[in-house]
């Protein structure tokens, strides 16, 4: 279990450009080579690079756990043949056929269970329970529709928003299966998805996370069991 630091592009909001599982983790294109081999090094899965959209955003557009990756529709076709990597793993890609293509952003999930953001239409909340295949829900964190930015959660626990209330903490626990605590990242920054990228095994925090915040993550991530 290992934390480390760094930045993707040049920035700390790594959780922007991408997203860990159990199995896999997705970068762009373009990122150092140091920094794909530590991000390696510290999740221990297999790292794939692509784009979304012509886009770097990758922890933005897209959503995922160990079995499922949900994909935005605007994806081009070598974007989703990139993905064929993932075929090796077991992981099932699947199209959400949504106006919202900001997945990263309105999904928060692991293996166990998810909180669809109310902001889908309803046929694309059903899709995304059916592909998924856990226990999910559907609703807001804080009032606020993107709960995929409030929140962080990895199959060991789940930070959240420092404004998350009890109520919603116990709620998350019970549906993720999972700690749920609050913290910041990147000095401050209130949103966890936006500095981390994590799975059971590791955390990759931007490069401006402060050493309590770096423990705090380590304690809520890596040290739950």
């Amino acid at each position: 279990m290992e934390i480390s630091k760094g930045t993707i592009l040049g920035n700390s909001g790594i959780g922007i450009f991408g997203l860990a599982t159990d199995k896999y983790a997705i970068v762009p294109f373009g990122i150092k080579e140091t920094t794909k081999e530590l991000i390696e090094k510290t999740l221990e899965c297999k790292i794939i690079q692509n784009s979304v959209a012509n886009t770097v955003l990758l922890g933005t557009m897209l959503a995922g756990n160990s079995k499922t990756l949900l994909i935005p529709p605007n994806m081009t076709e070598t974007e989703y043949n990139n993905f064929s990597q993932l075929e090796e793993l077991d992981v099932e890609i699947v199209e959400i056929k949504s106006k919202y293509t900001a997945l990263g952003n309105l999904i928060l999930l692991n293996d166990k269970g998810a909180v669809i953001s109310e902001i889908f239409e309803k046929k694309a909340q059903k899709q995304i329970e059916d592909a998924l295949g856990i226990e999910t829900t559907v609703g807001n964190i804080l009032s606020s529709p993107l709960v995929g930015t409030t929140g962080l959660a990895t199959n060991r626990g789940c930070l959240v928003h420092p404004l998350t209330t009890e109520e919603e903490k116990r709620e998350l626990a019970s549906l993720l299966k999972v700690k749920v605590d609050l913290t910041t990242v990147n000095r401050g920054v209130p949103y966890p998805k936006i500095g981390i990228i994590a799975n059971s095994t590791g955390a990759f925090v931007g490069e401006d996370t402060t050493g309590p915040e770096s423990m705090r993550i380590f304690e809520l991530l890596l040290s739950s069991l």
